[in-house]
Parts: C-alpha cells; sequence; structure tokens
C-alpha cells in the first residue's frame, strides 16, 4: 500500500465526514423549521382599539389577537398590519446552494 492510497483514503474520509456534517446539520434546520411556530405577531394593546360596532373602549383580550366587548359582547380579531406580514424561505433551500455539485470542466 502506496503512500498514494493512504493519502487518497484519507482525503475521501475527511470528505464523507464534512458531507454527513452537512447533512446532518440541514435536516436539524429543516426539522426545527418544521417544528417552530411560522410567525409570532407583536402582542396587542387593547387600549388602542374600540369595538366595530358600539364604539366602547371596554374590551378584554380572549386570545392572542383576538378581543371581545364588555358592553355589547361582540367579538372580533384584529388582522395583522401589512408591516408585520412574514414570509417563511424553507430551511432546506437556504442550503441548496452550498449541496449542489460544482461541475468540473475537463479539457
Amino acid at each position: 500500500m502506496g503512500i498514494e492510497s493512504v493519502l487518497a483514503t484519507a482525503i475521501l474520509i475527511i470528505a464523507l465526514l464534512i458531507f454527513i456534517f452537512m447533512f446532518a446539520f440541514v435536516a436539524l434546520t429543516f426539522i426545527k423549521g418544521f417544528r417552530m411556530s411560522a410567525y409570532q405577531p407583536p402582542a396587542i394593546k387593547v387600549e388602542d382599539y374600540a369595538c366595530p360596532k358600539c364604539g366602547s373602549k371596554d374590551l378584554e383580550l380572549i386570545g392572542r389577537r383576538t378581543l371581545r366587548c364588555r358592553k355589547c359582547g361582540t367579538t372580533f380579531t384584529i388582522q395583522p398590519e401589512t408591516a408585520e406580514a412574514h414570509w417563511i424561505v424553507w430551511p432546506f433551500l437556504w442550503w441548496f446552494p452550498i449541496m449542489w455539485p460544482i461541475p468540473v470542466r475537463k479539457d
């Protein structure tokens, strides 16, 4: 067994370890992306809103963005503003260019 074959084996083992590390990192990122909730809008302040039916400011928070008027009983949901809109990029697609094989030009 020559020095060339030992060197080639060492390079292949290093390349395999790098591939396994990258695959594990991508897999964990992908799984974490599914487990996390997509976007949590900021908490609302009840004082900033009024009942759309009667105009009363006597409201109670019954959900994350759901309010109920204590005066008339109307339940309504506050929609997030356009600035709060959030687009989720799949974590797998972030790493796709790294995993894409780089073509080697043979002359």
